[in-house]
């Protein structure tokens, strides 16, 4: 840590020192909690709220458990600067950045097959996770732990989730038939019936 450059533009100072508030659940946890209201209310999407909400949540929740189990003290190499609360261990930044940024990245790939936010996720994580380290808040083992813990909570609630989304795109059961008046009726496969959509 003590060859980390510290002697950045004062440009590049302020990115460092601002841009950790996108990668804190102060910041991300009541915006996903207002998006998440939306989406599950006029998208009619409830397994997407849902999903971010666990994953938000489930990563607050860990990481304050751990801070508090862990109680490792922050570094004492220059003084501390930026956003960070409880103990170094783990990163709650990491954590997040990993489990939050790469969930809604996924989400957007199934619905759109965007890959920027990819893209976008990745270099938000590495800039953030390197800020962490340049403002003297986290060893670079914090980083790390939070890294691998904000992974292993990615893949458990894609895992969780899986069913869900699954039932959510299920593809209606039935023939479309198409009548002259333009409304779509599906023909159900179980009896001659037809139904309105």
């Amino acid at each position: 840590m003590l060859r980390i450059d510290r002697t950045l533009p004062t440009a590049f100072d302020w990115v460092m020192l601002l841009l950790p508030w996108l990668g804190t659940n102060l910041t991300v946890l009541p915006i996903l909690a207002a998006f998440s209201l939306w989406v599950w209310r006029k998208k009619q999407r409830p397994e997407i709220a849902l999903q971010l909400m666990v994953t938000t949540l489930g990563s607050l929740i860990m990481n304050a458990v751990l801070k508090d189990a862990f109680s490792r003290p922050r570094p004492e190499l220059w003084a501390h600067r930026g956003q960070y609360q409880w103990s170094a261990y783990p990163s709650g930044h990491a954590i997040v950045c990993v489990a939050v940024y790469f969930t809604i990245a996924m989400m957007l790939y199934r619905e759109r097959r965007w890959r920027w936010p990819f893209a976008a996720a990745s270099i938000l994580l590495a800039v953030i996770l390197y800020s962490r380290l340049y403002l003297g808040v986290h060893w670079p083992t914090d980083v790390i732990g939070g890294l691998l813990l904000g992974l292993v909570w990615l893949l458990a609630t894609q895992y969780a989730f899986a069913p869900l989304r699954r039932l959510s795109f299920r593809p209606k059961r039935g023939i479309a038939v198409i009548p002259t008046d333009g409304l779509p009726l599906y023909r159900d496969d179980r009896d001659s019936s037809l139904r309105s959509e």
